[in-house]
């Protein structure tokens, strides 16, 4: 471990400081924001060279929470050689820029895998899914910031920091360009990479006024990517943030939750919609109500158990989101033409399993 190693582990807090992730239930399952602990863990042992500040589980010097309230993590590291760590699949609350500015880095960003090399940059959209490392980090310098918007559904509008100097019109412009960009990873113009070079800059020397730069490359930063974005006529796709979208990802990981004892409220609140508006993008979708759709949920997930399973009946509805055996009984009667019970009994391989001579 060199000097400036030295120097670096020394002044990263310790684990103490630490506060929960963020957490929040949106699109029908529970998103926590990432804590970075591989990278943490990475800087403490000296592997790479860490630069960062941040907020709650995120590494680096703790930011004064009257400081840029919604910049939850900016930071950079500089890996002289591979790696045995990478940052799994993982979420953050934000929206996150990061530039390799040395060296490549693999990236994974929902179903396409991509190598960050010098000069590229990624952009991942708030709570979207992305990994960096397949699995493990190579030989990179790479800076990083997270903003948070405000954003806990897709269909929210995002909410820009009052201490970014950028005009309303300007940063309507951005979000549009940034929510409905389904595009992760850009070649970075020379301007960007000058502001992420004066971000380095601010992260790894010792500084007058270090938040003021901070927010300045920031600005500088967004202004940059704006003006790439423009150049570059993107498609975009509002779909990506729209309430259709919200209402389908919720119902996509219903089938996840049907323990849980819903009510058409709850589901309509999930989504940041009122009643009316969520069961009428429901019907439009399934052609069924929400309750009707769950129910069916429910029965499938029933069938799946009573046949890979042993459990008891009871357990079963249980799991189901029934309060009652009888009443799933009932339901599963309804929709199937059997019992539970009978249902067991008629499925070959159990009946195999229990009378092994019988073939």
């Amino acid at each position: 471990m060199n000097d400036r190693d030295v120097d670096q582990h020394e002044r990263m807090p310790p684990l103490a400081h630490l506060t929960a992730p963020p957490t929040f239930i949106g699109n029908g399952e529970t998103f926590v924001a990432d804590t970075c602990a591989p990278l943490r863990a990475a800087g403490d042992n000296g592997d790479v060279g860490l630069w960062a500040y941040g907020r709650g589980t995120y590494p680096g010097q703790p930011m004064d929470p009257a400081v840029l309230p919604q910049l939850r993590s900016v930071g950079m590291w500089e890996a002289t050689s591979d790696q045995g760590w990478g940052l799994d699949w993982h979420r953050n609350e934000g929206i996150e820029i990061t530039c390799v500015t040395a060296g490549s880095v693999p990236f994974s960003c929902e179903a396409e895998d991509f190598d960050l090399s010098a000069g590229y940059l990624s952009i991942t959209r708030p709570w979207q899914l992305h990994r960096v490392g397949r699995p493990e980090v190579t030989s990179s310098t790479l800076t990083w910031f997270i903003l948070d918007v405000g954003v806990r559904r897709p269909n929210q509008e995002w909410e820009w920091p009052s201490w970014l100097p950028i005009p309303a019109s300007d940063l309507a412009r951005l979000t549009e360009l940034l929510s409905h960009n389904e595009r992760p990873v850009w070649r970075a113009s020379k301007p960007l990479l000058t502001a992420m070079g004066e971000m380095q800059r601010t992260l790894r020397t010792d500084v007058s006024q270090p938040m003021a730069r901070v927010a300045t490359s920031v600005a500088q930063v967004f202004i940059e990517l704006g003006d790439l974005l423009e150049q570059q006529h993107p498609v975009l796709d509002p779909y990506l943030s729209s309430t259709e979208r919200t209402v389908k990802l919720f119902l996509k990981r219903l089938p996840e939750r049907v323990q849980e004892q819903w009510a058409i409220d709850d589901m309509a609140r999930e989504c940041g919609l009122g009643r009316t508006r969520f069961v009428y993008y429901c019907r439009q979708m399934l052609n069924v109500s929400p309750l009707e759709y769950l129910m069916t949920l429910r029965i499938e997930k029933g069938k799946q158990l009573l046949m890979e399973t042993d459990l008891r009946v009871s357990d079963i509805a249980q799991l189901c989101g029934f309060q009652s055996s009888q009443y799933f009984s009932t339901i599963f009667r309804r929709q199937t033409g059997i019992q539970p019970v009978r249902m067991r009994q008629l499925n070959p391989a159990r009946v195999h399993a229990q009378h092994p001579l019988s073939a």
